[in-house]
C-alpha cells in the first residue's frame, strides 16, 4: 500500500514493522556540476550524490537503510577517479548508517549521469512529515543558515575562485552539503507534521505547503537565518535565500507551541537551530514583510526547475 502523495519527496509503503521510504535522484554533468569547478573532487562527488538523496529521507522523518548505486561514466575516465568517487559514496553512506546494497554500471558517450535510489524506514509510532495538511495560523521554521550554497554556485557560474574564508564556505555548502537526517526524525518525534526540505528553494517549499491547503504566508524578512557575511555584505539579501534553491535544510509547519518545543530538542540532540520565519495565513500568495512594509512575492522564477 502506498501512503505517500505524489508531491512528497519520497514514496512510502507498509512494512511489517513501521514503513519504507524511497527515493532517486540523479546528478548530471553538465546540469548539476562541471568537472572545471576548482575544489570539486570526485570524492566530493560521491557524497554529494548520497546527500541529495539523503536529503529527501530527511525531509520524511525517516531512517536510512540501503542504497542502490547507478552509473553512467565514459570509458575514458581513470580508474582512480571511479575508486575517488565510491570512496565519497561509502563515506557518506557510513555516516548516515545506510548500506551501499548494490547498483549498477553503463558506458556512456555523453556526461557522466550520477544516480543513487535510497531506502529507509519509519519506526512503528512516527508518522512521516508530509508537505499536506497545514492550517492557517501555524508558524513556519526553518533549521540551520541559508543562502551560502546558492552563493556558491553563483560563483561558480561566474568562473570564480573562491578567495574568501566566506566564498571558500558558500562553494564547501554548494560541494558538500550536509543532509538533515537527524533534525527530519527529531522534528516528526516532536510532533510534527507537515514538513520538507528545500533543495529547490525555501519559497518553492513553502508554497508547497501552502498551496494544497489554499493558504499563503507571511515571512519575515529580519527573522530569516542567513549567512552572517551575506546578510552583511549584500543589499536584500533575503531574496536569495527566500527566492534560491540549493540549501538541503529543512523547512515546516506546526502551532508554534509545537515549533518552540522541537527547537528546544533539537538543538539538545542536533546542535542545530530552527528559526521561526514566519505565518502560514489564510490569505493566498506570499508575502515578505520588509522594514516594515509587506511585499507579495512572485512565485515566477523562484526556487529550481529542471527545464528551466
Amino acid at each position: 500500500m502506498i501512503g505517500a502523495r505524489e508531491d512528497d519527496d519520497a514514496a512510502v509503503w507498509k512494512a511489517d514493522r513501521g514503513a519504507v521510504v524511497a527515493t532517486v535522484d540523479s546528478m548530471v554533468e553538465g546540469i548539476d556540476f562541471r568537472l572545471e569547478w576548482p575544489g570539486l573532487t570526485f570524492r566530493l562527488l560521491g557524497r554529494r550524490l548520497m546527500s541529495v538523496n539523503l536529503s529527501d529521507l530527511a525531509a520524511m522523518g525517516a531512517d536510512p537503510g540501503h542504497a542502490l548505486i547507478s552509473l553512467c561514466l565514459p570509458g575514458s575516465l581513470a580508474l582512480r577517479d571511479v575508486t575517488d568517487l565510491y570512496r565519497g559514496i561509502s563515506e557518506r553512506a557510513r555516516q548516515y548508517g545506510c548500506t551501499v546494497a548494490g547498483g549498477d554500471l553503463s558506458g556512456t558517450d555523453g556526461p557522466m549521469v550520477l544516480t543513487a535510489a535510497l531506502y529507509g524506514t519509519l519506526p512503528t509510532g512516527r508518522r512521516p512529515l508530509r508537505r499536506s495538511g497545514a492550517r492557517a495560523g501555524w508558524a513556519l521554521g526553518v533549521t540551520g543558515v541559508l543562502g551560502r550554497a546558492a552563493a556558491g554556485l553563483g560563483l561558480l557560474l561566474a568562473g570564480k575562485s573562491p578567495r574568501t574564508a566566506a566564498e571558500r564556505r558558500w562553494v564547501r555548502s554548494q560541494y558538500d552539503p550536509s543532509p538533515r537526517v537527524g533534525a527530519g526524525q527529531t522534528l516528526a518525534e516532536s510532533g510534527i507534521r507537515v514538513g520538507g526540505d528545500i533543495s529547490d528553494g525555501l519559497y518553492r517549499e513553502i508554497e508547497r505547503i501552502a498551496g494544497p491547503a489554499g493558504l499563503g504566508a507571511t515571512i519575515e524578512a529580519d527573522q530569516m537565518p542567513l549567512d552572517r557575511d551575506l546578510r552583511r555584505d549584500r543589499d536584500h539579501a533575503w531574496a536569495g535565500g527566500l527566492m534560491e534553491s540549493e540549501d538541503y535544510e529543512l523547512v515546516c509547519a506546526a502551532p508554534r507551541a509545537v515549533l518552540d518545543a522541537a527547537q528546544r530538542r533539537l538543538w539538545r540532540t542536533e546542535r542545530l537551530t530552527l528559526t521561526i520565519i514566519g505565518t502560514l495565513t489564510p490569505e493566498k500568495g506570499i508575502r515578505i514583510r520588509v522594514d516594515g512594509r509587506l511585499v507579495s512575492i512572485p512565485s515566477l522564477g523562484a526556487g529550481y526547475d529542471h527545464f528551466r
